[in-house]
C-alpha cells in the first residue's frame, strides 16, 4: 500500500530546490569572485567584489598587474580591511573581564572607527570593555530569545502561527550570527546590525515589532 504523502511533505519536497539552487548560486558567486577572469566575472559593484576578497584573503590586484597598479590595489586593501583588523584587535584585546566600562582603547585612541564602533561592530566594542565574559553574555541572552522563540513556534496553534514564529526566529538569527561573524571575521564585512544593540532607530523598530509577533502567537497557543 502506497500513503499519500501529507502537506508537510509536499512543502518538504518543494523547499528542497530551492535550498539546493540557493547553494549553488552562492558557490557560482565565490567561485566567479575569487577564480574568473575579468571577461567572465558576474556584475557586482567594486565594494561587494572588495568585501569578498578580504574576507578570503585575496589580492586586490591582478596576476598581470603593473608595479603601480599593484602598489595601489595593496593600499586600497589596506583601506578595506582596516576596520576588519582593528574589530580583531578588540575583541582579542578585552581578556576575560575586559577593560572596563568606556575604557577600550580601540574607541578612545580613535583605532576603531566612531561611525562604526555603535552600528555594525558594536560586538567588538562589547568584547573590548567587558571581555569574554560580556560577549558569552550577549550570545547566552541571544541564545535563550532564540529558544524562546522556537518554543512558541511550537507551541503555535495553526501554520500561520508556527511560519510567523520560525520567520522571526530565522529573521534574529540571521542578524546575530552575520553581525557577530563579520566582528570576528567568520563572514564577510556587511550593513546588518545586531538586533537590540546596534544604533538606529529602524532596526530597534523592527527587532521590537518582531517581538510583538513572537508575543502575539505566544498569547494565542494552543490551550492543550
Amino acid at each position: 500500500m502506497f500513503s499519500v504523502p501529507s502537506l508537510s511533505d509536499l512543502n518538504l519536497w518543494l523547499a528542497a530546490p530551492g535550498v539546493v539552487l540557493a547553494i549553488g548560486a552562492c558557490l557560482l558567486l565565490l567561485v566567479d569572485v575569487l577564480f574568473a577572469p575579468p571577461g567572465w566575472q558576474i556584475k557586482l559593484e567594486d565594494y561587494q567584489r572588495q568585501r569578498l576578497l578580504v574576507y578570503f584573503g585575496r589580492d586586490f590586484a591582478p596576476a598581470n598587474a603593473t608595479p603601480e597598479q599593484r602598489r595601489r590595489a595593496h593600499r586600497l586593501q589596506e583601506e578595506r580591511t582596516y576596520q576588519v583588523n582593528q574589530a580583531l584587535i578588540s575583541v582579542g584585546s578585552g581578556g576575560i573581564k575586559g577593560k572596563g566600562w568606556r575604557h577600550g582603547q580601540q574607541i578612545a585612541l580613535g583605532f576603531l572607527p566612531p561611525g562604526a564602533s555603535h552600528n555594525d561592530f558594536i560586538f567588538s566594542v562589547i568584547a573590548e570593555e567587558k571581555g569574554f565574559l560580556g560577549s558569552v553574555t550577549v550570545l547566552v541572552l541571544y541564545t535563550a530569545v532564540l529558544f524562546t522563540g522556537i518554543r512558541i513556534a511550537g507551541q503555535a496553534r495553526d501554520r500561520l502561527g508556527k511560519l510567523l514564529a520560525v520567520g522571526v526566529v530565522a529573521l534574529l538569527f540571521s542578524h546575530v550570527f552575520i553581525n557577530i561573524g563579520m566582528n570576528i571575521r567568520l563572514m564577510p564585512v556587511t550593513g546588518i546590525p545586531l538586533p537590540l544593540l546596534s544604533y538606529g532607530g529602524s532596526s530597534v523598530l523592527c527587532s521590537l515589532i518582531a517581538a510583538g509577533i513572537l508575543q502575539n502567537v505566544y498569547l494565542y497557543r494552543r490551550s492543550y
